[in-house]
C-alpha cells in the first residue's frame, strides 16, 4: 500500500491514489491529460495538407507565370499574328519520340503538320531548324522544348511550306516535353 500523508485540513491521503482530489474550494484538479483525440489529430493533419497544397499551387502558378513564361506559339508575320507551323521527326533511335514531342507542342498552341523519323537515327543534340526564313519562330520553338539557342540553324526551303523542323537527338531526356 502507498505512502499515507496529511493532506489538506489534516486528512490522511494516499500518495500513490491517481484520482482527482477535492481542493479545499471544492473544485477538483486533474492530475493526468486528457489524450487527444482522432478527430482533433485528423483535423490538424487536413490543415497541413491544405497548406501544404496551397504552397504548391502559388510556387506552380509563379513560376508559370513569371519565372519561365510560357512561349508563345505564333509570330508577327507580315503585319499579321501567324501560328508557328512545323514537323517533329526522330533522330534518336529511341521509339514513339516524334508522338510525345508533338503532343507536347500542340498542347501549347504549336501547330504541327507533321511527325517522322529522320533519315539518321544517331543524331547527337537535338535541333531546331528555320525553314522559312523566320528565325523568330524556330528560337520560339526552341525555347518551348528547352534546346539552347546555339542549336537554332537556318535552312530555308520554300517548298517545305513550315516554318520550323525539329530533329530530336539523344539528348532529348534533357528536353522539357520529358521532364
Amino acid at each position: 500500500m502507498g505512502a499515507m500523508s496529511t493532506g489538506i485540513q489534516g486528512e490522511p491521503f494516499d500518495s500513490s491514489d491517481k484520482r482527482p482530489h477535492a481542493s479545499p474550494d471544492g473544485a477538483s484538479k486533474r492530475l493526468r491529460k486528457k489524450p487527444r483525440s482522432w478527430k482533433t489529430l485528423a483535423g490538424t493533419g487536413a490543415l497541413l495538407a491544405f497548406g501544404f497544397l496551397v504552397l504548391v499551387l502559388l510556387y506552380s502558378f509563379v513560376h508559370h507565370n513569371f519565372i519561365e513564361p510560357p512561349v508563345e506559339p505564333q509570330v508577327m508575320q507580315g503585319g499579321k499574328s501567324h501560328i508557328i507551323q512545323l514537323d517533329v521527326l526522330n533522330g534518336s533511335g529511341a521509339a514513339k519520340l516524334a508522338q510525345r514531342f508533338t503532343d507536347y507542342l500542340r498542347a501549347r498552341g504549336f501547330d504541327v503538320v507533321e511527325m517522322g523519323n529522320y533519315k539518321e537515327s544517331s543524331v547527337e543534340f537535338t535541333r531546331v531548324i528555320d525553314r522559312a526564313g523566320n528565325l523568330q519562330a524556330a528560337e520560339q520553338v526552341a525555347r518551348a522544348l528547352g534546346v539552347s539557342k546555339e542549336r537554332v540553324t537556318q535552312e530555308i526551303d520554300r517548298n517545305a511550306y513550315l516554318d520550323v523542323t525539329v530533329v530530336i537527338g539523344k539528348d532529348f531526356r534533357s528536353l522539357k516535353p520529358l521532364q
